[in-house]
């Protein structure tokens, strides 16, 4: 019977020690595959965004072409009148000293 009880115990024993092992291996692949995952999800983030910067500078580029267009049209109107372009910023300069003026005064 104590012969019976130790085979069981050791077997037990085993057997509890086949479970670390497998639980050790479990853990490694868990590990493994998380840092896996965590690389891809890294990888992904930063082509999103130098994706993101790109289009972000075409964009900006875009801005800065428009500006520099309306710009040479502004120069354009003003030195093909520029008497009535005097006029409209004195009257413009006008209005807006009125409206500000309009608060200090009570």
């Amino acid at each position: 019977m104590a012969d019976e009880l130790r085979q069981e115990l050791d077997q037990l024993k085993t057997d509890i020690a086949q479970i670390r092992s497998d639980l050790a291996d479990v853990a490694k692949a868990a590990k493994s595959t998380g840092a896996n995952r965590a690389e891809e999800f890294q990888s992904s983030v930063a082509e999103d965004m130098r994706s993101a910067a790109e289009e972000l500078r075409h964009r900006v580029e875009g801005v800065r072409q428009q500006g520099r267009r309306a710009a040479e049209g502004f120069e354009e109107t003003v030195g093909q009148h520029p008497l009535s372009s005097l006029l409209a910023a004195f009257g413009l300069g006008m209005a807006i000293a009125k409206l500000l003026d309009i608060g200090g005064r009570r």
